[in-house]
């Protein structure tokens, strides 16, 4: 409406010449929600249209649509302040600038060109970019994902809150788990570029029924020997100030005894071993030197995950 340019968006074309949207799903929405026409993806029912807010430079956008409906939550009719015919003509007559990527539509460099676009905005974290490139590989698996992290007992031993689970922290913390479970560090990427990387191999090849039994088992036998406090240094049977959860905790008590799930069980008595493993892991000096000042996260991942590995790990296995 005042010819400023919207930014591109991106599509790939597949093998049946149809467009898959990369990039631009919030002005495309927008457009198609504003026009009335947006559908909802699960159900195929039309959504409402939307109305209009006044800005700083354009006041009398206030309660502005398409056309006058009935639909409209929130605006009554007779507050609604329709388009004139000029102002939607030029609206239809605006250009949109869609780049088609004709490359080979495989799953991977969709993924890759996702993050390359998204990566550097303000506005989503890098789990968020991250979730949305995951469900191009495999949506099925990220649904498994989102319902593991719904887990009560899971929020409570990782210290998630509601608000950091509106930013997918809950998502990135099973995220990284599966990650962990099934890949050694490279010990050369960085930790972003590590969990980029791996995760695509992990929604590729790794079978979710027994992650997702492996990862139930864990939360559950945790939660049952200390509760919330499970990943709290000494489990939180010492009282200390400073005890939290941290990333170093997720990395060896929960990824050893993920790492090792299938050998556990078959102990004649789980419990006993992981309660005197954990209450005892707090104690190695080997620990301490994990949550070292200044310490980078490359060189954390390095320690932490062998170290836990090993020491989950039942003897004579």
């Amino acid at each position: 409406m005042i010819d400023i340019p919207i930014p591109s968006i991106f599509t790939y074309e597949n093998e049946d010449g149809t467009w898959e949207l990369i990039d631009g799903l919030q002005r495309i929405s927008t457009i198609f929600e504003f026009f009335g026409i947006l559908r909802n993806p699960q159900t195929g029912e039309v959504l409402p249209p939307s109305a209009l807010s006044k800005t700083a430079y354009l006041p009398s956008l206030e309660n502005a649509v398409w056309e006058n409906s009935s639909k409209i939550s929130g605006v009554p009719v007779a507050a609604q302040v329709a388009l004139e015919k000029p102002q939607q003509l030029a609206i239809r007559r605006a250009r949109l600038d869609v780049q088609v990527l004709k490359q080979p539509s495989d799953s991977e460099t969709k993924f890759h060109l996702f993050q390359r676009l998204n990566r550097g905005g303000a506005y989503a974290n890098e789990q968020e970019v991250r979730t949305c490139a995951m469900v191009m590989v495999n949506a099925d698996f990220v649904k498994g994902i989102k319902r593991l992290a719904a887990n009560t007992k899971f929020a409570e031993i990782c210290s998630i809150k509601p608000q950091s689970s509106q930013r997918q922290k809950d998502v990135e913390y099973v995220s990284r788990l599966l990650v962990h479970a099934y890949y050694d560090y490279d010990n050369e990427s960085d930790v972003e570029e590590f969990l980029d990387a791996r995760i695509i191999d992990a929604l590729k090849e790794v079978d979710f029924k027994e992650f997702e039994e492996r990862f139930e088992f864990t939360v559950s036998i945790l939660y049952e020997l200390f509760g919330a406090k499970a990943l709290f240094p000494n489990a939180g049977t010492v009282a200390s100030q400073g005890e939290r959860f941290s990333l170093r905790s997720l990395e060896t008590v929960f990824v050893g005894i993920l790492r090792n799930a299938g050998s556990i069980e078959k102990l004649q008595d789980p419990g006993a071993f992981i309660k005197e493993k954990v209450l005892t892991f707090w104690k190695q000096p080997e620990v301490e030197s994990m949550s070292a000042s200044g310490l980078r996260g490359t060189q954390r991942l390095q320690r932490t995950i062998p170290f836990g590995a090993m020491w989950f790990k039942p003897s004579g296995n």
